[in-house]
């Protein structure tokens, strides 16, 4: 059940989240000064961080919570692929992704080789990322309801898979012609939509109850696919020790943090 006082953590951690979008978004317009590498390792330690906190964490709360949650669960992930399909599918055809990388969600490597996206196309990218932001921002609320840890938990990874979404939209700006500035400013649009998502699910909390065991079931679905059918075959397309130590860094960091949430009492 969300208080008034944990409503201003709410609000507090919804906002640092959103702000991660733009963020992503600056990195994609000043991207000569972010090596292709760089991109490479956040993106798998994003992706193994976001798998974990799914599994170890999210998940079995969810189900301890609601019996209808496996279903919720299965709805998430399919809300994404369905989104992907609907929206991002169609930047595919005009953008050719060598590493595997989604529209949605993975970093666009070599982007100078890539064909110029139709605005059609980049329109309907950015109406995908928007609706699944809306998401992220309400797992925020969701999972802080819950409880503290699994409400610390499920911010570090949006913040963590944040980034690259902010940085793949404003990308997909950039590729369709559009301004650096325009590219920034839709990408903090990103941010706009997740803390309209924290909010609206911290309020629905505070008038409906079971509000937030279904959010969060539908927000750990879309955790499972965005980590496992985005970020991770994104990074499998390369070869090398440190993209390995990367992935099982974030898996590990995610072990590391619930040994310490529950060691303070959280």
């Amino acid at each position: 059940m969300v208080t008034p006082a944990s409503l201003w953590l709410i609000l507090l951690l919804g906002t640092l989240a959103s702000a991660s979008n733009l963020l992503g978004g600056m990195l994609a317009v000043i991207r000569p000064r972010v090596s292709d590498r760089q991109l490479l390792y956040g993106l798998a330690f994003s992706g193994g961080f976001l798998l974990a906190v799914a599994l170890l964490d999210i998940l079995p709360e969810c189900v301890r919570l609601s019996p209808g949650a496996p279903l919720l669960i299965v709805g998430g992930y399919f809300l994404v692929y369905l989104a992907e399909h609907l929206f991002a599918g169609h930047a595919h055809h005009f953008l050719q992704e060598p590493h595997g990388a989604h529209p949605l969600i993975g970093a666009h490597l070599d982007e100078h080789d890539h064909q110029p996206i139709r605005l059609p196309a980049a329109a309907a990218a950015a109406v995908g990322l928007l609706l699944h932001s809306f998401f992220d921002g309400a797992a925020i609320a969701a999972a802080l309801g819950v409880s503290r840890s699994v409400g610390w938990l499920t911010f570090c990874a949006v913040v963590l898979h944040k980034i690259p979404e902010g940085f793949s939209l404003a990308a997909i700006m950039l590729a369709s012609s559009r301004t650096p500035r325009f590219a920034t400013i839709l990408a903090g649009s990103l941010g706009l939509s997740s803390l309209v998502g924290t909010l609206a699910t911290a309020m629905a909390a505070r008038a409906i109850a079971g509000v937030e065991p279904v959010m969060l079931s539908i927000a750990a679905g879309m955790f499972l696919h965005i980590a496992a059918t985005d970020l991770l075959p994104t990074t499998s397309q390369v070869r090398g020790l440190r993209v390995l130590v990367a992935t099982f860094a974030g898996a590990g960091a995610v072990i590391l943090l619930m040994a310490v949430l529950h060691a303070a009492g959280l």
